[in-house]
């Protein structure tokens, strides 16, 4: 069995999956609420100790013994990650690690420690025989140290470190099929938030992340209506879209043509169109098939339907259990993506 943590700022998700006959089950599953007073919720007061409690008490719910746990995967949030697809010589591994180590240092934050670095085949360069595509992912010493020594206080021998873009990237390979042609997006919106990925089978793998997520929806419908953090969490999740209606609707200019007045959820869709057309601009060739909604907030009443018009694309929910039994009735499988992805990863190793 493979423990796959999310360990997010909001709710830490825990799934278990096993594999017979070479199919992959849900054991259990289950999410813990960082705060017990949602009103005192803020991003920046988490502190590493609430967190690993949070794991302990979700373990407790969840009847399940840290130290019984010997392959667990668990994430290091994107932001502080960086994951992008290279293309290098083609070279035997210790020189390749030695380049990649080089190349990653120009694309992380120094904290005064070493860069570490992971990385994974993709194949030959379509366009350079000579040259081979690999995803690199990269951080600091310091910044494993400190999420080994969450995982070691919950309870837990730390295991193998992931990141949310490619636990992402995992369990969508896992239910879908990269396109042969142009690429799909996948827009994981967490809390605290939004994992964006493009990627196709002739394209690039590129990921960004945006900070407009869940909690900063919640902060734009506290600002607007006059709500507590509960009261104003409680409608999104209620009203979705139209819980700022009022706020939306049109006005005039001083010429007298309608306009429509920018919210919350239209600050999101702006953001994935800055970024796509940031995409396109290195890669001219590509276009964009899919678009899968993820994670906590990919349900929100109407959200679907207003990134399709807004950005006049096809919008699916990501289904990260399409290939994975379950007997277990999940409530909101879309906020178990990441940490699918991460017990999937662990049971295919």
């Amino acid at each position: 069995m493979i423990l796959g943590i999310d360990i997010g700022k909001y709710k830490i998700k825990i799934v278990e999956l096993e594999k017979n006959n070479n199919k992959v089950s849900i054991k259990n599953i289950d999410s813990f609420m960082t705060f017990d007073d949602i009103n005192k919720f803020n991003l920046e007061n988490i502190t590493a100790s609430q967190i690993e409690a949070c794991i302990q008490d979700l373990c407790k719910k969840m009847n399940l013994n840290p130290k019984k746990y010997k392959n667990i995967v668990t994430s290091i949030p994107g932001n502080i990650v960086n994951v992008r697809q290279v293309t290098t010589l083609d070279m035997p591994d210790q020189e390749l690690a030695i380049s990649l180590e080089l190349e990653a240092k120009k694309h992380i934050a120094s904290d005064g420690t070493d860069a570490i670095i992971d990385y994974h085949h993709l194949g030959t360069d379509e366009k350079e025989l000579d040259k081979i595509k690999v995803l690199l992912v990269s951080t600091t010493k310091n910044i494993i140290k400190e999420h080994a020594g969450i995982i070691e206080n919950a309870g837990f021998k730390p295991g193998i470190f992931d990141t949310d873009p490619i636990a992402l990237s995992n369990i969508y390979q896992y239910n879908y099929e990269l396109p042969k042609e142009g690429t799909d997006v996948i827009i994981n919106i967490g809390n605290s938030s939004t994992t964006l990925i493009v990627w196709g089978e002739k394209l690039p793998f590129f990921t960004r992340t945006l900070e407009t997520a869940g909690n900063y929806f919640t902060q734009g419908i506290m600002r607007e209506l006059n709500l507590d953090y509960k009261t104003a969490e409680k409608m999104k999740f209620e009203k979705g879209i139209d819980v700022l209606e009022n706020q939306s609707a049109k006005t005039s200019d001083n010429t007298g043509i309608a306009l429509e007045k920018k919210t919350v959820f239209s600050d999101l869709t702006d953001d994935i169109r800055k970024t796509l057309r940031y995409y396109m601009k290195n890669n001219n060739q590509s276009f964009f098939n899919t678009f899968y909604l993820s994670g906590g907030s990919a349900n929100l009443p109407g959200l679907q339907n207003f990134i399709a018009s807004s950005l006049n694309v096809n919008v699916q929910i990501l289904n990260p259990t399409n290939n994975i039994k379950s007997n277990k009735k999940i409530k909101d499988v879309s906020q178990y993506s990441i940490a699918l992805g991460l017990a999937l990863r662990g049971i295919e190793e």
